[in-house]
């Protein structure tokens, strides 16, 4: 009797404790709805949701601004918004599910599970694995505008391209982020479990985790009762954006609401338990937050946060680092027109996610270092005035003008415009076409329009990555037979050969 007594007692000690705290953590963010604010204002932000959890209970949920300006809409917990990249954190679950079950192997080659994805050489074939593309140690770089098309590519067109890009490392040598590796990973649990990787997500994750509102394709954010607008700022003022068409992507293609994911985030924090069921593999989370791979590690004189944020170190899709002195587990997100941050402190038992309807996933980080030195009881840092100082090029006193750099006149064409209108090809990026429209040329990747105008002679401004396009010609100057870039840092130059 004296023991069922005891014990009793203990659980409602440990109830009163756990409420108190929680109390505690309401209280700390007292007043935080101002910070957010004059970090919209100045940042130009429409709309902000933030929501904060403590184990599995969320303390704080709140919107603010704006989902949609024209009409005046709020901004409320259940606004859903993209979460671009912090995705990735459920793609990589996935993968940890399925090892948990035995269907796959972490370390064993990729190839062994997926007999069609090839990489650039056979020793690269042979070596890859599902942690090395989680880790993005593969030795590829980002190569992302070779996937750019409309319509949208498939997966399985992407992983036909793999082979094609070359890479800027050798394997495990360092951590570049390669989106592309995610859309394999997707296909890899597709293979081992039948399903596809939305079919996955729903089924292991989202249904379990009581995540009603969250969906897997870029396009079904307009099908939400109460979704945001994504917005850019075009001649100083703020303009909503197109949603898009796009279905999903295993990198970074989910919507979801804050509320929804401190549900996720409260399952990371739990060892993978939601409500007493255990949803997600204790060991694998714990893997997968533990750091696998080393980044250019912290304290950084440039960054504002010196010397208070050390070492960044890269886990399954999860960025590691000691923040003023907390383990910290985190990932951001970012689109065209939005920004996302999912964060969580696994010692301190504190989950922070905030998403913005506008692009620079600065924002989002703001406010959660704002929210977190809170919550820890951390020094009073102001954020907002650090980065936007940062931002800011000081004028250096006693300093040499400089001359004002005279553009190179523009030489004319080497050929007849005509000349240039073709198709070109390259194995790993597809295809540029180059059409003649009203006396000007037009140019299209994949099918994607892109801005191109001439600079001189045989090069062309183009919006693409290094913002440069050449063209070969032919002995006889009749007509182009190539064009070429430096679309990929570390990489040899991107050859597009003439097809017709």
């Amino acid at each position: 009797m004296k023991k069922y007594l005891f014990t009793a007692l203990a659980s409602s000690a440990s109830l009163i404790a756990w409420a108190q705290r929680e109390t505690e953590l309401k209280g700390k963010l007292e007043g935080i709805d101002t910070v957010i604010s004059r970090i919209m204002k100045d940042w130009r932000v429409p709309g902000v949701s933030v929501g904060v959890v403590y184990k599995g209970t969320v303390v704080y949920a709140r919107g603010f601004g704006y989902r949609d300006l024209q009409q005046q809409l709020p901004v409320t917990p259940n606004t859903v918004f993209p979460i671009a990249s912090c995705t990735k954190p459920f793609t990589t679950m996935l993968v940890g599910i399925y090892a948990a079950e035995g269907k796959l192997d972490i370390n064993r080659p990729v190839n062994s599970y997926l007999p069609q994805l090839q990489f650039y050489t056979p020793a690269l074939t042979a070596m890859v694995t599902a942690k090395d593309m989680m880790t993005h140690r593969t030795g590829l770089p980002r190569h992302d505008w070779a996937m750019q098309a409309s319509p949208p590519m498939p997966l399985d067109t992407i992983m036909a391209r793999i082979p094609f890009l070359e890479p800027s490392a050798s394997i495990r040598e360092k951590v570049q982020y390669n989106n592309n590796m995610f859309a394999m990973l997707g296909l890899l649990t597709r293979q081992v479990s039948g399903k596809d990787w939305e079919e996955q997500l729903k089924e292991k994750i989202l249904v379990p985790l009581e995540m009603t509102s969250t969906t897997t394709r870029f396009s079904q954010l307009g099908e939400s009762e109460e979704y945001s607008r994504g917005y850019v700022i075009v001649a100083d003022t703020l303009r909503a954006g197109a949603i898009s068409t796009e279905g999903a992507h295993p990198s970074g293609s989910m919507n979801s609401t804050v509320l929804d994911m401190t549900r996720w985030l409260s399952a990371c924090i739990e060892n993978g338990s939601y409500k007493g069921r255990q949803v997600l593999p204790a060991a694998y989370l714990k893997e997968a937050t533990t750091p696998q791979m080393s980044t250019p590690s912290r304290p950084n004189p440039r960054f504002p946060a010196y010397p208070d944020i050390f070492f960044g170190d890269y886990g399954y899709a999860w960025l590691i680092s000691s923040y003023r002195g907390h383990y910290m587990v985190q990932h951001s997100g970012d689109l065209p027109l939005y920004s996302s941050n999912t964060s969580f402190f696994p010692t301190d038992s504190i989950g922070i996610v905030v998403l913005a309807n506008k692009f620079d996933a600065t924002v989002p980080e703001m406010i959660s270092s704002y929210v977190a030195d809170r919550l820890l009881d951390l020094p009073f840092k102001d954020w907002n005035k650090l980065i936007l100082d940062m931002r800011k090029v000081p004028a250096k006193p006693n300093q040499t003008p400089v001359a004002p750099v005279t553009e190179k006149p523009v030489q004319p064409m080497e050929l007849p415009i005509e000349g240039y209108v073709g198709t070109y090809r390259d194995k790993g990026y597809g295809s540029i076409e180059i059409k003649l429209e009203d006396g000007k040329l037009v140019a299209l990747h994949n099918g994607k329009k892109f801005a191109f105008s001439h600079q001189s002679a045989n090069g062309f401004r183009a919006n693409v990555p290094g913002g440069m396009l050449s063209f070969a010609v032919d002995n006889n100057k009749k007509q182009a037979i190539s064009i070429s870039g430096a679309l990929e840092e570390g990489v040899r130059d991107i050859v597009f050969i003439r097809v017709r």
